[in-house]
């Protein structure tokens, strides 16, 4: 039996589980020749080819989409492409290349746009065709219509024997059962309407003869004296009492909806950050490695404040706007380095441990993280 392996990691990258003969996820952080593009390229796609398949391209040309202004209906038109497409494979590398930073010297950027001109014009023909009426096809059963005639056999023709039952001159009345025959049918909340609006209706018109307010319901139930119709009122009472724990009970029951967690690109894409310092001899690293990091390193080179973010649970940080959330505000710190240039190489390239040392030597009081991050920081690294 096949093994089903997750394709991409907390962060957003793409889960490398063979990396000692396919390397990690192409990164373009330093390529800035055409040289070095060229041999990443062949990289990337080989590396693409390995792990990822047609349905893993279709969410990656959806959020290349969102990032270059397509319309959002074009954007949901685009996951309805069919299997068929024979551009979805090519257009989906090089926009998760794009995705992932990397620069157009050879303007493909062109060739995706008319790739997915194409997949576009072929999902709607998809939905045109579908739209299409089969004479000899059989109606789809409408849910709504099969749920209200249920409500109708088993809670409202009962009610009504009920109130037939009702109709001799007795004091003492047998109500329905209304909330264990509703449990039984497992009845949805969105067909109580009826029943309530029916349990309203009657209860009302026993009040008005009660009350006198109404001389028609006064004359239509004079067969009842006060105690008869205050019995009547009290059992329609207690049944709409019951339609409401019935409708509470079933809200609680039902499982709440757990809201799906934006992609690594999605959450990056209002992030301002300083992409090199020519200064400080440094470039940012990839920002979608900051999704899911439990350890995650930015230098302010406007201040010279270094900012270390520890995240407070096993999920790591996620990325809103222009903000690190999810870091735990009691571990992380953020401390003023006189001496960049001594302390930004350590960072950058040593362990975790060692890390710490050269910061646990330095005198500068910490601060507390703000978690904000602008124009002048760089993202230095994340772990």
């Amino acid at each position: 039996m096949k093994i089903k392996t997750r394709k991409f990691q907390k962060n957003g990258q793409v889960a490398a589980v063979d990396d000692k003969y396919t390397g990690f996820e192409p990164s373009w952080a330093n390529v800035n020749t055409k040289e070095a593009y060229d041999k990443k390229l062949s990289s990337a796609l080989n590396f693409y080819n390995y792990y990822l398949d047609r349905d893993d391209y279709i969410p990656i040309i959806h959020d290349y989409m969102l990032t270059q202004g397509y319309d959002q209906k074009d954007c949901k038109l685009i996951q309805k492409v069919p299997k068929t497409a024979g551009e979805v494979m090519i257009t989906g590398k090089l926009c998760r290349m794009f995705n992932m930073g990397s620069p157009d010297y050879y303007n493909y950027k062109k060739v995706v746009k008319t790739n997915i001109s194409l997949m576009l014009n072929q999902a709607e023909l998809v939905k045109e065709t579908k739209k299409a009426v089969d004479p000899n096809a059989k109606p789809k059963p409408n849910v709504h219509e099969i749920m209200k005639e249920k409500v109708k056999n088993t809670i409202l023709c009962e009610l009504e024997s009920m109130l037939d039952t009702w109709c001799t001159g007795d004091t003492k009345v047998v109500k329905f059962p209304l909330a264990t025959v509703m449990r039984g049918e497992n009845i949805p909340v969105s067909a109580t309407g009826e029943v309530k609006q029916w349990l309203t209706k009657q209860r009302n018109e026993y009040n008005e003869a009660f009350e006198k307010t109404c001389d028609q319901m006064v004359e239509g139930y004079s067969y009842l004296g006060k105690p008869g119709l205050r019995n009547r009122i009290k059992a329609l009472d207690d049944m709409l009492n019951e339609l409401v724990l019935y409708k509470s009970s079933k809200a609680s029951a039902r499982k709440p909806r757990v809201k799906k967690p934006k992609s690594a690109i999605k959450q990056i894409q209002r992030l301002k950050y300083l992409k090199e310092s020519k200064d400080h001899a440094i470039q940012s690293c990839d920002p979608t490695r900051i999704i899911g990091a439990n350890k995650f390193f930015a230098f302010n080179t406007k201040y010279r404040r270094l900012t270390v973010f520890n995240a407070n649970s096993r999920d790591g940080f996620i990325v809103s706007g222009t903000s690190i959330k999810n870091f735990d505000e009691t571990t992380s710190f953020a401390i003023t380095l006189r001496k960049p240039e001594d302390y930004l190489p350590i960072i950058a390239a040593r362990t975790e441990k060692q890390i710490e040392k050269a910061l646990g030597e330095l005198k500068t009081k910490r601060k507390s993280a703000n978690g904000r991050i602008n124009q002048d920081t760089i993202l230095i690294r994340a772990l």
